[in-house]
């Protein structure tokens, strides 16, 4: 190509800073996470984080490739909640792979093909060697042989089993001659949990009993509803208080206490307010009229605010309102004087719509458009004395919270994210209704089919490149789990591996021997984004650097990324 010896010999900045940002996220990758403590120098506090999102949220990532990565990690994580260590440590090692390609004169347009033809290649061995959940379960359920050396790790999901079983057993929707399908359905689903844990068997045994609660209210439901999911982080007790309980549970004030402890055994109304419950909250696309003047013939003395508060209490005591859920926040005065009602503030969209669904409240605006037809009812309280929460009740609803707790405050958030990671895994699996080999086994099939593949002399080294970026994955996922002592004996147990496939054996089980499988819809997502951030950043490095207009009609396919 024109100019591939100035691109080869200058620098590619876009992709080195991208290679040492994902660097610095290898150890997130595999079950056994080491924690990174991120400290911030000008607020003085320290953060401790487990996962590629919270790590890049606390970067100051100043560089252009930087907010890049960050944005594709969050369309990642606001998907799937999963992921996004593979597609970082993909993205870095990819970018070391075009950049090698660089260095060995091999042109822009040419590299994309390559590079593209390699994740092809992968994705279609994912298509291949998927297994469908019915199929891991039974595998499981075969093999799931106890022994006194594991009973510890073995009896949560067993009692969850049991829990599980009777609950459906005694469901409306379910007879006597439907308790074995209702057996099997159980045992399915917790295989499968199992299968996708990746190691957090807490956080698992927390999605699995939130799970039965769903099913006490629809038993035939075999999908986890991650909508109807919601957590509530408690620092004080021990993890070991950890628990899911049906309903809303959020924490309660001192002052709320008393508020809940006189609304408790009553059937109460409930208020849903969409915005901010406050005199000065305008709604979204609202313009406020330019030269007019308000005159109203109120006291000098009593403000604005003032006489909103008053009207607010007095709407909320006409319609005999016990509870109000505000998606905003609330007004501190009106809070304040709220002796009857109970406000919660920061309630999410998806909490709002189940109460609306179940209570049949409508939600509002504005508290001045409550009226009659806009209150719902049937909801109750009670008061969580160990957590110091509160729980918010309907007699129809299917919303179910897990409560997160821990003695060291700054775990919380890494474990509310396990949980979330288990939730979203259980409900993909079930949603596919296939799994892919954990543990590196199909990444391995990846490089055995990349070196079966034919292939033209230009992409020989591409591919040759991508094989070794996987081997790069694989030995470190192997490394971080502890299944090997070094990078060298992981690539000796890859070897080994591969000799298997090309002895044409059977694939059984992964290298860790524990059944581990990974989603195939999350993995294929994660690596094509990954992919995509390359080849963009490695088209706007080129055009940076030759101010040439080499891959015009590449630059304008990857700004779909």
């Amino acid at each position: 190509m024109s100019g591939s010896a100035s691109v080869a010999h200058r620098r590619h900045v876009g992709l080195q800073q991208l290679e040492a940002i994902s660097a610095s996220t290898h150890t997130f990758l595999g079950p056994n996470k080491h924690l990174k403590l991120i400290r911030d120098e000008a607020a003085g506090a320290s953060v401790l984080v487990s996962t590629c999102p919270r790590l890049l949220q606390r970067l100051e990532l100043n560089c252009s490739v930087g907010q890049l990565l960050h944005e594709t990690v969050q369309a990642q994580q606001k998907l799937f909640h999963s992921g996004t260590g593979a597609l970082v440590f993909l993205a870095g090692v990819w970018s070391g792979v075009a950049l090698e390609c660089l260095n060995r004169g091999i042109s822009v347009s040419d590299i994309k093909t390559a590079m593209s033809k390699a994740l092809e290649v992968s994705l279609q061995v994912c298509k291949q060697s998927a297994v469908s959940v019915r199929e891991v379960s039974c595998r499981r359920l075969k093999e799931h042989k106890p022994s006194p050396a594991l009973k510890p790790d073995t009896e949560p999901v067993q009692c969850m089993d049991v829990d599980l079983r009777r609950t459906l057993k005694h469901s409306r929707h379910f007879s006597s001659a439907q308790t074995e399908n209702t057996k099997t359905a159980v045992n399915d689903m917790t295989s499968i949990a199992e299968a996708v844990s990746h190691g957090c068997k807490t956080s698992m045994h927390l999605v699995l009993k939130a799970c039965k609660l769903q099913s006490t209210e629809d038993a035939e439901n075999s999908v986890l509803d991650v909508q109807k999911l919601v957590t509530c982080s408690i620092p004080g007790p021990s993890e070991e208080r950890s628990c899911v309980l049906h309903g809303y549970v959020t924490l309660l004030s001192v002052q709320q206490a008393s508020v809940v402890q006189s609304l408790q055994g009553q059937r109460l109304n409930i208020a849903l307010v969409s915005g901010d419950l406050c005199e000065t909250y305008r709604h979204v696309g609202f313009n406020r009229p330019a030269n007019i003047t308000h005159i109203t013939d109120c006291v000098a003395s009593v403000s604005l605010g003032e006489r909103w508060v008053e009207n607010a209490l007095r709407i909320l005591h006409e319609f005999g309102v016990g509870v109000v859920l505000v998606h905003g926040a609330a007004d501190e005065k009106l809070k304040d004087r709220c002796s009857s009602v109970l406000v919660i503030e920061g309630v999410k969209s998806a909490v709002l719509k189940d109460f609306s669904s179940s209570t049949g409240a409508v939600p509002v605006s504005y508290i001045t458009q409550l009226d009659e037809r806009c209150v719902g009812r049937g909801v109750t309280v009670s008061r969580c004395e160990e957590h110091e929460s509160v729980r918010i009740v309907s007699k129809n609803t299917s919303l179910v919270t897990a409560v997160i707790t821990s003695s060291v405050p700054a775990k919380l958030q890494i474990l509310e994210d396990e949980f979330w990671s288990c939730a979203h895994r259980l409900h993909q699996a079930l949603k596919d209704g296939k799994l892919l080999h954990g543990s590196g086994v199909t990444e391995i099939l990846c490089i055995h089919k990349l070196h079966q593949c034919q292939r033209t002399e230009t992409e020989n080294l591409v591919l040759e490149l991508m094989a070794e970026a996987w081997m790069d994955y694989v030995s470190t996922l192997m490394l971080n789990s502890g299944s090997v002592a070094s990078k060298a004996e992981a690539w000796t147990a890859i070897a080994h591996q591969r000799r298997r496939y090309e002895d044409g054996e059977p694939v059984l089980g992964d290298l860790s021997g524990v059944g581990v499988y990974d989603n195939m819809t999350v993995k294929s997502e994660a690596w094509r984004r990954a992919l995509d951030l390359v080849l963009l950043v490695l088209q706007s490095d080129t055009e940076i650097i030759t101010g040439g207009r080499e891959g015009e009609d590449l630059y304008n396919e990857l700004m779909y990324l």
